[in-house]
């Protein structure tokens, strides 16, 4: 039975050992499959990174070789076309328009009428003058009997010529004082008198040859008079517009480059057609901030082109060329690329590829900019290209 017995165990034993044998076989296997199934994968993303690198080192860019011209820094100001000298017609009183005897646009001399003013009077002003003339009649006939009593007194011997002729002086000067008194009365209720019409303050007249540029007053509007406390109502506003001027305004940092009798080329919007030069002739020495920045005012004479006609309040922008430089080797600042700070740009070699070039950048007008450290026969990547590029490629 023991033998029996040990029999069967060593069957159980051997069939064991087997199955382990097989079972390790088996997980062999396993592993040579999962890692040649990791082979094949990586062999894939091998070749078809190395397809992808090769595709894109065959890419083709544009490129664009370097232009000589002139390149100038340009500082716009905007302004509007004004005249030179502008006249203020205004009243030396108050009162209401009467009348007005010109219009816009018409061409006026020295001393013509351009309107009229009737004077609205001043009560206290009246009664004072009326006052005044009460007094000056209560002299006058109180001369008037010292007059007749010397006269008749010289007359009978009783007194000298002398005292006669001082009585009969003051007699007259009696009668001037009331005549004088009524020429005010009548100024102060009508603003004129008998004798001084030409020379009326209600009637306004050009104090300058040239065009009426505008007339802000009507018939019926109340004016002021000019004085040390007022500056007065305008009645007309005259010029020569035969001498135009450019106002406008540029930023400090530009002022800073500009100086009295540089020329200029004024653009104006309702005469595009023209060519229009211009002279600084002003740069204020005090800026004026406006929305965070600080602008200058400056004038240019305007050199009116034969047959051009300018009317005042014309907008207009000046171009003053602050700096220039002529023939030199310039690129596309879109061209440009950066390491850091230093500009750099790639250019095409024999073999296709490209090298990374430091230049040195100088004058630039924004859209050009000179380079210093290639050559005009350069080839160079266009590494932005837009759609504008690629159809003057195709050209």
């Amino acid at each position: 039975m023991n033998k029996i017995n040990y029999i069967c165990v060593t069957k159980n034993h051997r069939h064991q050992t087997y199955l382990q044998s097989k079972l390790t076989v088996m997980k062999k296997k396993v592993l040579k499959a999962i890692f040649f199934i990791i082979f094949i994968a990586l062999l894939i993303f091998c070749i078809g990174y190395v397809i992808k690198t090769n595709e894109e080192s065959n890419v083709q860019f544009l490129t664009e070789r370097p232009v000589t011209i002139t390149i100038q820094q340009k500082s716009v100001a905007t302004g509007k076309i004004t005249p030179k000298e502008k006249v203020d017609v205004k009243p030396n009183i108050s009162g209401i328009i009467k009348g007005i005897y010109i219009k816009e646009g018409e061409v006026v001399k020295v001393g013509q009428l351009l309107a009229t003013v009737r004077v609205v009077p001043i009560v206290s002003n009246v009664n004072a003058a009326m006052q005044s003339i009460s007094a000056a009649k209560i002299q006058l006939n109180n001369q008037k009997r010292i007059f007749e009593r010397q006269k008749l007194l010289y007359n009978q011997g009783v007194i000298s010529k002398q005292e006669y002729e001082n009585a009969e002086t003051d007699y007259k000067m009696a009668q001037q004082t009331v005549t004088q008194a009524q020429k005010e009365y009548d100024i102060a209720r009508t603003g004129v008198t008998s004798g001084l019409e030409g020379l009326a303050s209600i009637q306004i007249r050009a104090t300058a040859n040239g065009v009426v540029l505008e007339i802000p007053v009507e018939i019926g509007d109340q004016v002021i008079e000019a004085n040390t406390f007022n500056a007065g109502t305008t009645i007309a506003s005259i010029a020569d517009i035969s001498k135009m001027i450019f106002e406008g305004k540029v930023d400090e940092s530009d002022a800073g480059k500009m100086y009295e009798g540089m020329p200029l080329k004024i653009v104006i919007g309702a005469l595009q057609d023209k060519n229009i030069d211009g002279i600084l002739s002003f740069i204020s020495p005090q800026g004026k901030e406006e929305n965070g920045t600080v602008k200058y005012e400056i004038k240019a004479d305007i050199i009116t082109p034969e047959g051009t006609y300018l009317r005042a309040g014309y907008s207009a922008n000046a171009e003053v060329i602050l700096n220039e430089r002529k023939d030199v080797l310039a690129v596309r600042e879109a061209l440009i690329q950066y390491d850091g700070e230093k500009p750099f740009v790639e250019v095409l070699m024999p073999n296709g590829s490209f090298r990374k070039v430091f230049v040195a950048l100088g004058i630039s007008d924004g859209l050009y900019v000179e380079v210093q450290g290639i050559n005009g026969n350069d080839k160079i990547k266009i590494w932005n290209s837009s759609d504008y590029d690629k159809s003057a490629e195709k050209k």
